[in-house]
């Protein structure tokens, strides 16, 4: 049976351990936890702990930078975070009545469309890197997600449930056409790089 100081060394010996790829962890954790307390009443609780999991994924990115632990692997898993935890709290914003279920069926059509461009240029030796607009995609969405979770939560005043629920409506829709829009470059990406 391995002990502590022996998974402490795994860990660190396949890079999983830097403070960066933590954090991308923590966010899963973080997100999956506030979508069971979301969907369990306890509303906001849930979006104070998915504010704060929401915040880790420009954290990561930036530490590990700065702490210069950039490796491939924390790359992959930030994008795998970003992917589980706007999926799981979309289906949770579904589930709720928050959002439309085309919502999250663009999102999982976008996600797969990516995973296979990435997958088929890492077949045939070609980097599929992360774009700046991506980024961005994933921020706009989160905050539309939030901004959503927030005004269907039971005690929100009437007057302003319409108005800002539209407006997280409107703002998901942005994010999702800008991240469909970086499908699309990534698409032109492999294509470009086969030619």
């Amino acid at each position: 049976m391995p002990n502590a100081q022996s998974i402490a060394t795994l860990l660190k010996g396949a890079g999983l351990a830097t403070i960066p790829n933590l954090l991308s962890f923590a966010r899963i954790v973080g997100v999956t936890l506030a979508a069971i307390l979301y969907l369990a009443g306890h509303g906001w609780v849930a979006v104070a702990i998915g504010t704060v999991a929401g915040v880790t994924d420009h954290l990561d990115g930036y530490l590990a930078r700065r702490l210069k632990q950039e490796t491939a692997l924390g790359a992959m898993l930030d994008q795998v975070a970003d992917s589980f935890t706007t999926a799981i709290l979309l289906a949770v914003l579904v589930v709720t009545g928050g959002i439309p279920f085309a919502y999250l069926v663009i999102f999982l059509l976008r996600e797969f469309w990516v995973g296979t461009v990435r997958r088929y240029g890492a077949t045939v030796g070609i980097e599929i890197p992360s774009i700046a607009l991506g980024k961005m995609a994933t921020a706009v969405i989160y905050w539309a997600i939030l901004t959503v979770a927030i005004i269907i939560l039971p005690d929100m005043p009437a007057r302003v449930v319409t108005p800002v629920h539209w407006i997280g409506l409107v703002g998901l829709g942005v994010g999702l056409a800008i991240s469909c829009l970086t499908g699309w470059r990534y698409t032109i990406t492999l294509g470009g790089k086969m030619v």
